[in-house]
């Protein structure tokens, strides 16, 4: 039997499985996760007592400059890991004098709050061409999944709130697994439960992370460059092909 073949940068993949990210692949990365960002910094700011420039120090720890609405392709935010993101807050709260039992505590609090505070429906905002390209590929019956590093809960409220959770066999977040992104656990996962061959999928993602995860899985991988990181760094990952968007995808 003939299988499916995905298209994309003028290469085609023989494939039965599309495994995608969600965030700057899926869903624009910046209106969920500056918002988050945001509160995160605003309460942690006013918490601890912080004057600007020790707030712009937090920042730019996390990897942004909400001013200009921008995300470092190479800090934590855009790493995709809530540890790394973690880590880089920690650190920057104990550099204020704030001692470790302290910062962990409120930077547990206030992440739990962020959690119960942030309306996930409202920011969720699809890339464009998305609909259209779900369709294509549900048309020639490829089977799909998504895989997250964010929680798979969160995943699934954002992708019911546009409408789309029904156009996915399987929805994976880094709480499915015991090693996240970039291990390969969350596409070796979807791969089982699809029923498909690693060698058989492919891995669409928007950072260095997804390819890397899809090299050590035995997938095939396509980097977009709809969310945070570079064709240079998607490049350098060793995607096999890059293109703009989920749009781009031929089938």
């Amino acid at each position: 039997m003939t299988l499916p073949l995905l298209r994309a940068d003028g290469m085609g993949f023989d494939c039965k499985a599309v495994l995608f990210d969600k965030d700057g692949t899926l869903i624009d990365f910046k209106d969920m996760w500056l918002e988050w960002s945001r509160y995160m910094l605003d309460e942690v700011s006013a918490a601890a007592g912080f004057k600007n420039g020790e707030r712009d120090i937090l920042e730019r720890a996390m990897g942004i400059d909400l001013a200009a609405w921008h995300v470092d392709p190479d800090g934590p935010l855009a790493g995709g890991s809530m540890t790394g993101m973690r880590e880089s807050m920690l650190q920057m709260l104990q550099t204020t004098g704030m001692d470790e039992d302290d910062s962990h505590s409120l930077l547990h609090k206030i992440i739990r709050q962020a959690e119960a505070v942030m309306d996930w429906e409202t920011l969720a905002t699809p890339v464009p061409g998305l609909y259209e390209m779900l369709d294509k590929l549900h048309g020639k019956g490829f089977k799909l999944a998504v895989v997250t590093a964010d929680y798979s809960g969160r995943a699934k409220i954002s992708l019911a709130a546009l409408k789309l959770i029904d156009c996915f066999d399987v929805v994976l977040g880094a709480d499915s697994v015991e090693y996240s992104k970039p291990a390969p656990d969350l596409a070796l996962l979807a791969c089982r439960e699809l029923g498909v061959k690693p060698g058989r999928a492919v891995v669409v993602g928007d950072t260095p992370r997804d390819i890397l995860m899809a090299k050590d899985a035995g997938t095939c991988s396509i980097g977009v460059l709809s969310g945070v990181s570079t064709r240079e760094q998607l490049a350098a990952a060793e995607a096999d092909a890059v293109i703009g968007s989920v749009a781009e995808l031929g089938v």
